[in-house]
């Protein structure tokens, strides 16, 4: 639309001086007015692709047309300027400004420029250049806001990406927080029941048969209740009953339980105790882990030990037992100490396993007191193999 504008206006200008020219003694003249119209009206028309290219043309061609008596030129030099503020930026907007205003300024004193009168060269000068400042004004006017929608745009898909990408973070964290918890209560529950399962088996008491297996339903149905509640709370409806989490009130039944099944475990517990749930939890969770795995890959262990020492600042759990086989084969996923180290490291606190004797296996984990104080400082890398 503004190219055919142009050419419009180029020619109805361009006609007034062909009445003036002789074809026949003068046929260069209008060869060369033809030709500045095509060259200039292309410009206008390509100004979106190259802005800076089309303009540097037009101004070029200004050195040329002050041989004519008008310069259609003039009326093409601010829509390029404006296209070149507009898709290019304020900086080559005013550079290409600059050049336009140094052609304007040059162009009447040069050899083949057409007579004028004496002062209508400054006026000629003033006009090009107010007109080209016109149209550079408008297009960094119209292009800062442009931009700035850009930028408004460009800052809201930002937020909607970081805003998706949080959302998938705390899916992966609550997988996470699921997968850890399944893992403690279906690995806990599976090693008791095989464990009184191989014992059932073995005694040919029918009595001591009958209690094993019963305390395998016990077992199974404590652990299937438990994967109700998990499963339950994760619905929408929320329709499972909610239940206290296990915390180090109920280490001794825990201990009780594993002495049931062969394991020597003797529980000490000092201190002053805490009420933090979370530290609780982790606490319980912990001395279920180590004594699954004592009871998994110790032979004949003699000795199993939890202690359970509260201070004013932290709460220490060492749980350790003779009997390791350090290389025995993994009967799990090996997401048990794995899944030890993320939660004592989400307490701001440090988790070491490994051998520390003569196949003796020590848990050793450090739990502040204040977890929040504690995530806010570096820790060291719980990874680590012995303490």
């Amino acid at each position: 639309m503004i190219a055919a504008g142009y050419l419009l206006v180029a020619l109805s200008v361009s006609t007034a001086e062909w009445f003036d020219v002789d074809l026949a003694t003068q046929p260069s003249r209008i060869a060369l007015a033809v030709a500045i119209v095509a060259v200039t009206t292309l410009a206008v028309l390509l100004r979106r692709r190259r802005p800076l290219t089309m303009a540097l043309i037009v101004i070029a061609v200004g050195l040329v047309s002050v041989a004519q008596t008008v310069a259609v030129d003039a009326f093409a030099v601010p829509v390029l300027l404006y296209s070149v503020a507009v898709y290019r930026g304020v900086a080559l907007g005013w550079r290409a400004f600059a050049a336009a205003a140094f052609v304007a300024i040059l162009a009447p004193f040069l050899p083949w420029a057409a007579p004028q009168a004496p002062g209508e060269p400054e006026q000629t000068i003033i006009s090009v250049v107010l007109f080209a400042l016109f149209g550079l004004l408008v297009g960094i006017n119209v292009g800062n806001r442009k931009r700035y929608v850009q930028a408004l745009v460009d800052r809201a898909a930002q937020l909607a990406r970081e805003r998706d990408q949080q959302a998938q973070l705390a899916a992966v964290a609550e997988r996470t927080r699921i997968a850890r918890e399944m893992h403690d209560i279906v690995s806990h529950s599976l090693t008791v029941i095989v464990a009184l399962s191989e014992g059932a088996l073995a005694t040919k008491d029918p009595t001591a048969s009958r209690a094993a297996m019963t305390a395998v339903t016990d077992a199974a149905r404590t652990s299937l209740v438990d994967m109700r509640r998990m499963l339950g709370v994760l619905r929408e409806t929320g329709s499972a009953p909610l239940a206290p989490q296990p915390d180090a009130a109920s280490i001794p039944a825990l201990v009780q339980t594993f002495r049931g099944l062969g394991l020597p475990v003797t529980l000490t517990d000092s201190g002053p105790p805490t009420d933090d749930p979370s530290i609780l939890l982790a606490v319980h969770r912990i001395t279920q882990e180590a004594l699954t795995n004592a009871l998994r890959y110790s032979e004949r262990p003699k000795r199993v030990d939890v202690v359970i020492t509260s201070y004013d600042d932290r709460i220490e759990l060492i749980v350790e037992n003779d009997g390791s086989i350090p290389d025995a084969p993994s009967l799990g996923a090996g997401q048990g100490l794995l899944g030890l180290r993320e939660r004592v490291a989400f307490q701001g606190g440090r988790v070491t396993a490994g051998v520390v004797g003569d196949r003796l296996w020590r848990v050793h984990a450090v739990l502040p007191r204040d977890p929040g104080a504690a995530r806010s400082r570096p820790t060291p890398d719980p990874r680590g193999t012995t303490p």
